[in-house]
């Protein structure tokens, strides 16, 4: 494993080689300084010679000169010219196979000087982890004192990055909270708040850890307050725009002429290709999520791989869930459909096709599928067979609710995909994959297209296959997007997803798109004519033939229905009738006894006689 440091400027060259080689100290590394001239003509990266240009004299000899001062390592000193390097010292990189780069930017100046702009751009595209240093008016002999701001986006890496140094060089790390006053508790509540931060990131106090508190509410001005007792200020390199203002309030308040404090900016091995709009503007607004380490994104991986794989075990859990599922549907149970779906491991290839498309991973997404397409399959000859066996007089609610899908199916799909994304990259938070599998309903729609087909329903089974596949498309939409936010991605150098990978998230996109047409029109109707869910449920074929038997027996009465009530409701069921005159005591009475009988139970039975009436002409 190698460190490698890019100097650019003499007045930044100590603190630079400095601070690079107590890393590679810390990490057992070798080191590798590269001094670049940006500007031309252009001069290829070689070992530093006798011969080199003038106005690089000044840049070599200090970086030389604190090469000097480290002892017990040997570093080689490299040289070369180019207005614009960075894709020359990332093929350095990737030949030397260096695991840190360190780089420096000076964050008083705009963010489109040229070494920002080197700077920034390492940071987008360089294949490894990155130290970036603004050494402010320091030299880097210091290194005792190293304070960690706690407000300004300092992520896990950091942490583990200032503890590691704390235990090699054996400095006073002092992770600091800004907290507000409201009585005598606040210090005691903001101590603990900033300790809970540190155990996450698993990092415990000692006597090189120090955490503190302050209870000004200014952010900034507790920071600088702090800052001039620190030999570095050290954050993520998520904070690169809250340190630009650092540097501003800094200003403010200690003045031009005091001395600035360094500031360290570490970044985990990530590969960015530049944003667009669309990005820049998710990243405004998504900011706040936290950024998986390489370790969490090789664990969440792991998980999701062992779930998304068609093996046996899959197989039974899908086949388990589907008879269950379909069971449930059949006899009008929604416990047993909601145990259905948390036994159903249908969401975990969903989840990991979303994985697999933000890495760009070919045979991941190709073994999610596959998993997909088995359990689909698996799950419609199920639900087809027990469709024919289950005797059913008629669809349940149950059914004719997953036949009638609207656009607000489509939301619900997306939200529960990035919920389950979530939870699953959180470990603390895998408790909360039952709910969100239960808000993602897969295998009762997909066991309602097998029940109708063995029906004959056709509409409803058209209208269970379109909310399945809403789900299907929108979970995986929505857990790329969650995992593209989380920091996951599989851009190569600034070139992006692979072009299969573009044109699948192009191509899902299209089919959400297109389902809405169909959902929206669903929606529409059902606004008309009400909920598919009735508040009344059929009688069985035997009481109704029973009933039917019985009126025919009387002249001029018409049986119309017969409904029994799901809800509590005084009334159990109820017989409607039309008839050109009074209806007798003996026929109501008869059809009491008759439901009574068939239903084998004492019900209390309703018989409504709607007696006919002539209509009276008008003259329009």
């Amino acid at each position: 494993m190698n460190t490698m440091v890019v100097v650019t400027q003499a007045e930044s060259a100590t603190a630079l080689v400095r601070w690079a080689a107590r890393l590679a100290i810390m990490r057992g590394e070798s080191l590798t300084v590269l001094c670049c001239l940006l500007g031309e003509p252009i001069l290829p990266l070689e070992p530093v010679s006798a011969k080199h240009p003038e106005e690089a004299e000044e840049l070599l000899r200090l970086a030389a000169k604190a090469i000097s001062e480290i002892q017990d390592m040997e570093i080689p000193l490299f040289f070369m010219r180019h207005p614009a390097p960075a894709k020359a010292i990332i093929n350095e990189i990737q030949e030397r196979e260096i695991e840190l780069l360190c780089v420096g930017m000076d964050f008083t100046l705009p963010k489109d000087t040229t070494i920002n702009r080197l700077g920034r751009r390492l940071l987008r595209f360089a294949p490894c982890k990155m130290f970036v240093l603004d050494p402010g008016d320091e030299d880097g002999s210091r290194y005792q004192r190293i304070l960690l701001p706690m407000g300004l986006h300092l992520g896990a890496f950091a942490l583990r990055t200032a503890a590691s140094l704390a235990e090699k060089l054996a400095c006073t790390v002092t992770p600091f909270e800004v907290g507000s006053y409201f009585g005598t508790d606040s210090r005691e509540v903001a101590h603990r708040s900033l300790l809970s931060k540190l155990k996450e990131a698993g990092i415990e106090t000692s006597k090189w850890i120090k955490p503190t508190v302050t209870l000004t509410g200014e952010k900034w001005k507790g920071a600088v307050d702090k800052s001039r007792n620190s030999d570095l200020l050290l954050t993520g390199v998520t904070a690169i725009r809250e340190v630009r203002k650092f540097r501003v309030e800094e200003r403010k308040q200690i003045g031009p002429e005091a001395p600035r404090v360094p500031i360290g900016l570490v970044r985990p091995w990530t590969l960015e290709r530049r944003p667009s709009w669309i990005s820049m503007i998710g990243s405004r607004i998504f900011g706040w999520l936290p950024t998986l380490e390489v370790t969490e994104r090789i664990d969440l991986f792991d998980r999701l791989q062992v779930g998304a794989r068609w093996n046996v075990d899959f197989m039974m859990m899908m086949c388990l869930s589907t008879a269950i599922a379909s069971l449930g549907l059949i006899q009008n149970s929604t416990a047993v459909v909601i145990g259905a779906m948390v036994v159903a491991p249908l969401m975990t290839p969903l989840i990991g096709a979303g994985l697999a498309l933000v890495q760009g991973n070919t045979i991941f997404f190709r073994d999610s599928i596959r998993a997909m397409g088995f359990g689909i399959g698996a799950a419609l000859l199920i639900s087809l067979f027990l469709g024919f066996i289950v005797p059913m007089e008629e669809l349940t609610p149950e059914l004719l609710a997953r036949g009638a899908p609207t656009i607000i199916d489509l939301g619900v799909a997306f939200l529960s995909g990035a919920a389950a994304a979530y939870a699953v990259a959180r470990p603390s938070l895998l408790g909360a994959l039952a709910g969100v599998a239960i808000a993602a309903a897969l295998v009762p729609p997909l066991a309602t297209v097998g029940i109708s087909l063995a029906e004959g329903v056709w509409e409803i089974s058209e209208g269970a296959a379109i909310l399945f596949g809403t789900n299907l498309v929108a979970i995986i939409l929505g857990a790329a997007f969650i995992y593209r936010r989380l920091g996951i991605q599989g851009s190569r150098l600034g070139r992006g997803l692979p072009l299969w990978g573009r044109r699948t998230v192009l191509f899902l996109s299209l089919l959400a798109v297109i389902l809405t047409a169909p959902l929206g029109y669903r929606l529409a109707h059902q606004l008309r004519e009400g909920q598919a869910r009735p508040y009344t449920l059929p009688v069985s074929q035997s009481v109704r033939k029973a009933i039917n038997e019985r009126v025919h027996q009387e002249y001029g009465v018409t049986f119309i229905s017969a409904s029994r009530f799901g809800m509590e409701h005084d009334i159990d069921v109820a017989i409607i009738l039309s008839s050109a005159k009074p209806v007798s005591v003996g026929l109501i009475s008869d059809l009491k006894k008759l439901v009574n009988q068939e239903i084998e139970e004492n019900v209390n039975v309703v018989v409504y006689a709607l007696q006919e009436a002539g209509v009276k002409r008008t003259q329009f």
